[in-house]
Protein backbone atom coordinates (compact mmCIF):
# COMPACT_ATOMS: atom_id res chain seq x y z
CA UNK A 1 0.00 0.00 0.00
CA UNK A 2 2.95 2.29 0.37
CA UNK A 3 4.15 2.11 -2.95
CA UNK A 4 0.77 3.38 -3.80
CA UNK A 5 0.91 6.71 -2.01
CA UNK A 6 4.59 6.90 -2.92
CA UNK A 7 3.27 6.93 -6.72
CA UNK A 8 0.31 8.74 -6.21
CA UNK A 9 2.42 11.49 -4.29
CA UNK A 10 4.88 11.01 -7.00
CA UNK A 11 2.47 11.75 -9.87
CA UNK A 12 0.65 14.22 -8.34
CA UNK A 13 3.66 16.46 -7.47
CA UNK A 14 4.99 15.94 -11.14
CA UNK A 15 2.24 18.02 -12.25
CA UNK A 16 3.24 20.44 -9.66
CA UNK A 17 7.22 20.52 -10.10
CA UNK A 18 8.18 18.49 -12.69
CA UNK A 19 10.79 19.76 -15.64
CA UNK A 20 8.40 21.30 -18.53
CA UNK A 21 8.17 24.82 -20.28
CA UNK A 22 6.08 26.46 -22.11
CA UNK A 23 3.53 29.44 -21.63
CA UNK A 24 1.48 30.20 -18.87
CA UNK A 25 -1.90 29.24 -20.20
CA UNK A 26 -2.06 26.77 -23.27
CA UNK A 27 -3.90 27.65 -26.05
CA UNK A 28 -7.21 26.33 -27.45
CA UNK A 29 -5.24 24.55 -30.08
CA UNK A 30 -2.33 22.94 -27.33
CA UNK A 31 -1.34 19.58 -27.27
CA UNK A 32 -1.89 17.80 -24.07
CA UNK A 33 1.81 17.40 -23.61
CA UNK A 34 1.37 21.63 -24.17
CA UNK A 35 -0.64 21.29 -21.31
CA UNK A 36 0.60 19.15 -18.88
CA UNK A 37 3.93 21.65 -19.49
CA UNK A 38 1.60 24.63 -18.89
CA UNK A 39 0.17 23.12 -15.74
CA UNK A 40 3.74 22.21 -14.41
CA UNK A 41 5.23 26.51 -15.46
CA UNK A 42 2.02 27.34 -13.37
CA UNK A 43 2.19 25.19 -10.36
CA UNK A 44 6.13 25.50 -9.88
CA UNK A 45 5.37 29.21 -9.66
CA UNK A 46 2.66 28.39 -7.40
CA UNK A 47 0.45 30.72 -9.86
CA UNK A 48 -3.50 29.23 -8.48
CA UNK A 49 -5.23 30.77 -11.25
CA UNK A 50 -3.50 29.53 -14.33
CA UNK A 51 -3.05 25.74 -12.49
CA UNK A 52 -6.85 25.67 -12.14
CA UNK A 53 -7.11 27.08 -15.96
CA UNK A 54 -5.69 23.21 -16.68
CA UNK A 55 -7.83 21.26 -14.71
CA UNK A 56 -11.03 18.59 -16.26
CA UNK A 57 -14.42 19.25 -14.92
CA UNK A 58 -13.55 16.40 -12.98
CA UNK A 59 -10.48 17.23 -11.18
CA UNK A 60 -11.75 20.68 -10.26
CA UNK A 61 -14.82 18.59 -8.29
CA UNK A 62 -12.09 16.04 -6.71
CA UNK A 63 -10.44 19.67 -5.18
CA UNK A 64 -13.90 20.82 -4.36
CA UNK A 65 -14.88 17.53 -2.78
CA UNK A 66 -11.65 17.26 -0.77
CA UNK A 67 -12.57 21.12 0.10
CA UNK A 68 -15.70 20.53 1.51
CA UNK A 69 -14.82 17.76 3.49
CA UNK A 70 -11.84 19.76 4.99
CA UNK A 71 -14.10 22.88 5.65
CA UNK A 72 -11.41 24.55 3.21
CA UNK A 73 -11.10 26.16 0.20
CA UNK A 74 -10.19 24.98 -3.09
CA UNK A 75 -6.93 27.25 -3.24
CA UNK A 76 -6.12 25.88 0.08
CA UNK A 77 -5.84 22.09 -1.49
CA UNK A 78 -4.38 22.87 -4.17
CA UNK A 79 -1.77 25.56 -2.34
CA UNK A 80 -1.35 21.95 -0.06
CA UNK A 81 -0.19 19.58 -2.73
CA UNK A 82 2.42 22.54 -3.49
CA UNK A 83 4.08 21.90 -0.53
CA UNK A 84 3.70 18.47 -0.51
CA UNK A 85 5.26 18.45 -4.04
CA UNK A 86 7.98 20.83 -3.17
CA UNK A 87 8.77 18.83 -0.37
CA UNK A 88 9.64 15.49 -2.03
CA UNK A 89 12.13 16.91 -4.39
CA UNK A 90 10.79 14.45 -7.50
CA UNK A 91 11.69 16.54 -9.95
CA UNK A 92 15.15 15.11 -10.17
CA UNK A 93 13.36 11.36 -9.68
CA UNK A 94 10.47 11.69 -12.61
CA UNK A 95 10.42 12.27 -16.45
CA UNK A 96 7.43 12.85 -18.98
CA UNK A 97 7.39 10.46 -22.05
CA UNK A 98 5.22 9.88 -25.08
CA UNK A 99 1.55 11.17 -25.47
CA UNK A 100 -1.28 9.25 -26.81
CA UNK A 101 -4.60 10.38 -28.02
CA UNK A 102 -7.63 8.59 -28.81
CA UNK A 103 -10.50 11.09 -29.61
CA UNK A 104 -11.18 13.13 -26.42
CA UNK A 105 -8.68 11.72 -24.11
CA UNK A 106 -5.26 11.35 -23.89
CA UNK A 107 -2.43 10.00 -21.99
CA UNK A 108 0.91 10.91 -20.56
CA UNK A 109 3.41 8.38 -20.06
CA UNK A 110 5.39 9.56 -16.35
CA UNK A 111 8.38 7.73 -15.40
CA UNK A 112 10.24 7.63 -11.99
CA UNK A 113 14.02 7.21 -12.55
CA UNK A 114 14.29 5.61 -9.28
CA UNK A 115 12.31 2.52 -9.49
CA UNK A 116 11.70 2.77 -13.54
CA UNK A 117 7.94 2.45 -12.86
CA UNK A 118 5.49 3.91 -15.33
CA UNK A 119 2.19 5.60 -15.01
CA UNK A 120 -0.11 7.20 -17.18
CA UNK A 121 -1.44 10.67 -16.89
CA UNK A 122 -4.94 11.10 -18.50
CA UNK A 123 -6.36 14.17 -19.33
CA UNK A 124 -9.34 14.90 -21.46
CA UNK A 125 -10.86 17.67 -24.22
CA UNK A 126 -13.39 19.34 -22.78
CA UNK A 127 -15.25 22.61 -25.27
CA UNK A 128 -12.04 22.06 -27.65
CA UNK A 129 -9.64 22.30 -25.16
CA UNK A 130 -7.35 19.72 -22.99
CA UNK A 131 -7.42 19.66 -19.49
CA UNK A 132 -5.99 17.54 -17.24
CA UNK A 133 -7.81 14.48 -15.76
CA UNK A 134 -6.36 14.11 -11.76
CA UNK A 135 -10.06 12.39 -11.43
CA UNK A 136 -9.50 9.97 -14.03
CA UNK A 137 -5.95 9.29 -12.87
CA UNK A 138 -6.68 8.70 -9.10
CA UNK A 139 -9.73 6.75 -10.54
CA UNK A 140 -7.58 4.30 -12.53
CA UNK A 141 -5.07 3.99 -9.37
CA UNK A 142 -7.71 2.62 -7.04
CA UNK A 143 -9.11 0.23 -9.83
CA UNK A 144 -5.18 -1.11 -10.83
CA UNK A 145 -5.20 -1.16 -6.39
CA UNK A 146 -8.30 -3.10 -5.63
CA UNK A 147 -6.64 -5.68 -8.87
CA UNK A 148 -3.92 -6.20 -7.18
CA UNK A 149 -5.22 -6.84 -3.92
CA UNK A 150 -7.08 -9.56 -5.21
CA UNK A 151 -5.98 -12.59 -2.92
CA UNK A 152 -5.45 -15.78 -5.37
CA UNK A 153 -7.70 -18.66 -5.52
CA UNK A 154 -6.54 -20.87 -2.67
CA UNK A 155 -4.34 -23.85 -4.15
CA UNK A 156 -6.24 -27.32 -5.13
CA UNK A 157 -5.93 -30.22 -2.68
CA UNK A 158 -4.65 -28.92 0.37
CA UNK A 159 -4.21 -30.54 3.67
CA UNK A 160 -3.38 -29.95 6.73
CA UNK A 161 0.46 -30.51 8.32
CA UNK A 162 -1.10 -34.25 9.29
CA UNK A 163 -2.40 -35.19 6.27
CA UNK A 164 -5.86 -35.12 7.51
CA UNK A 165 -8.23 -33.65 4.51
CA UNK A 166 -9.63 -29.86 4.29
CA UNK A 167 -12.96 -29.54 3.85
CA UNK A 168 -13.81 -29.59 -0.33
CA UNK A 169 -10.84 -30.84 -0.82
CA UNK A 170 -9.45 -34.45 -1.62
CA UNK A 171 -6.90 -36.40 0.70
CA UNK A 172 -3.13 -35.81 0.68
CA UNK A 173 -1.54 -38.56 -0.81
CA UNK A 174 1.30 -40.51 1.32
CA UNK A 175 4.17 -39.88 -0.13
CA UNK A 176 6.32 -41.60 2.96
CA UNK A 177 7.18 -44.95 2.27
CA UNK A 178 7.34 -47.34 5.50
CA UNK A 179 7.63 -50.47 4.00
CA UNK A 180 11.85 -50.47 3.01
Amino acid sequence: MKIYQTIIIALVALCFIGCGAGTTTAPQTASPTDVLKAYIEASERKDLAAVKQTFSKGTMKMYEDAAQKRNISVDEVVKDQFELASSADLKSKLEVGGETIEGDTATIEVKDKTTGNLEKMPLVKEDGAWKVAFDKFMEDLMNKMREEMKMPAPAPNLSKPDGEKLPGNKPAANKSNTNK
